[in-house]
């Protein structure tokens, strides 16, 4: 088995620059069309989207085609983005006559150790843990979920986002029940002026 790790000298890893000790592996700097996937790997993005990552640490072994991230883990995809405290992502290996920076298309499962964050568009998800998978073109939170919307919160066990569709479900152990808390937003014209009433008019002198 062979590992290469790699500490931080800039305070900063990026997924798909071009380094030489990695070009086998998925490092690129131009986004590639991912084949057999129409989404990004994080909700919202697309398949032409780059993957960010910055780490304090990163560790690549070469056999199993495995690249494990450390150390206050921040994944950039589209306009999402995920933190936790450990990335490990699981490649395909590269087939003959593919070119060696294969792209983010190699991306076929990541494990990421919590506790982890997922922030899109208009939505925060968190969880003890999380995964994608690729052949589902799903992303997973699981344990102590939170999803925040908006003015309101939806508490599980589960949750999952669909990256093709957009959609977010939470689910709950057997025998749970899910548990959601709206709060009321501000009410508009609350704090609009109080206009002066108009002055009266002045009488005139006899």
């Amino acid at each position: 088995m062979k590992m290469i790790t790699m500490k931080m000298i800039s305070t900063k890893i990026i997924a798909f620059l071009t380094i030489p000790v990695f070009t086998a592996a998925l490092m690129t700097a131009a986004p590639l069309a991912a084949k057999g996937r129409s989404s990004g790997i994080l909700p919202g993005a697309s398949a032409k989207d780059p993957v960010d990552i910055d780490a304090g640490k990163l560790d690549y072994f070469d056999k199993e085609q495995k690249l494990v991230y450390s150390g206050g883990v921040i994944v950039v995809n589209g306009p999402s983005t995920l933190k936790a405290s450990r990335l490990i992502i699981f490649l395909d290996k590269a087939q003959p006559g593919q070119e060696s920076n294969g792209g983010s298309d190699r991306v076929r499962h990541i494990d990421a150790e919590g506790p982890v964050t997922l922030v899109s568009k208009d939505q925060i998800g968190t969880g003890d843990h999380g995964s994608y998978e690729r052949g589902e073109n799903k992303v997973y939170l699981i344990g102590n979920v939170t999803l925040t919307k908006d003015n309101g919160v939806v508490r599980g066990e589960k949750l999952t986002y669909d990256t093709a569709t957009g959609q977010a479900t939470v689910i709950e152990k057997p025998g749970q029940r899910v548990r959601s808390i709206f709060t009321p937003g501000e009410v508009k014209g609350d704090n609009k002026e109080k206009k002066e009433p108009a002055p009266a008019a002045e009488r005139r002198a006899d």
